[in-house]
């Protein structure tokens, strides 16, 4: 299935988060060529990175990106195990992230429409070195649990110490 196709499907599928798919799909692909990764790849990742969101009911926020991995090889035909596992770690990442598990990661807290405090200093980071602003996020996400006095993804407590071990 090529990309426009998959873009109909996703804009039918879920109009409410189709702009934040495209506006993450191109920041995916700026990132991909800046770390010598496969811009198609980068691109299809990019699109359907959230394409489970519908289907998770209530405020189930680290659910969707599994579902949406699971949609994305079953509803796109989409078979690439790195670009499945970019969608499916989106949120938490993990241990041992690809290339483009990172891209995928970092482009969806940064692409265009974002707007937080922070946000220019981490998409400044993601050009420069993707692994610390992986765990600049990161820790601003851990911050803003604790703040919420919400429980904390164990697979993000582990993305970050791996990450930070390995500088």
């Amino acid at each position: 299935m090529g990309i426009d196709e998959m873009k109909r499907m996703l804009e039918d599928l879920n109009p409410g988060i189709y702009c934040h798919c495209i506006r993450t799909m191109e920041e995916a692909a700026r990132l991909s060529e800046r770390y010598g990764e496969d811009t198609e790849k980068a691109r299809i990742a990019g699109l359907l990175h959230d394409c489970g969101k519908k289907m998770v009911r209530g405020n189930d926020n680290l659910t969707h990106s599994k579902t949406g991995a699971a949609m994305a090889r079953d509803i796109f035909h989409v078979s690439d195990e790195d670009i499945l596992n970019a969608i499916a770690y989106h949120t938490t990442g993990r241990e041992n992230m690809s290339m483009l598990e990172k891209i995928i990661f970092i482009a969806d807290k940064i692409e265009q429409g974002r707007k937080y405090k922070g946000v220019s200093r981490l998409r400044k980071a993601s050009y420069e070195d993707i692994d610390r602003a992986i765990i600049m996020s990161i820790e601003s996400t851990v911050e803003y649990v604790k703040m919420k006095n919400a429980e904390l993804d164990d697979d993000s407590i582990k993305t970050l110490k791996f990450l930070k071990e390995a500088k």
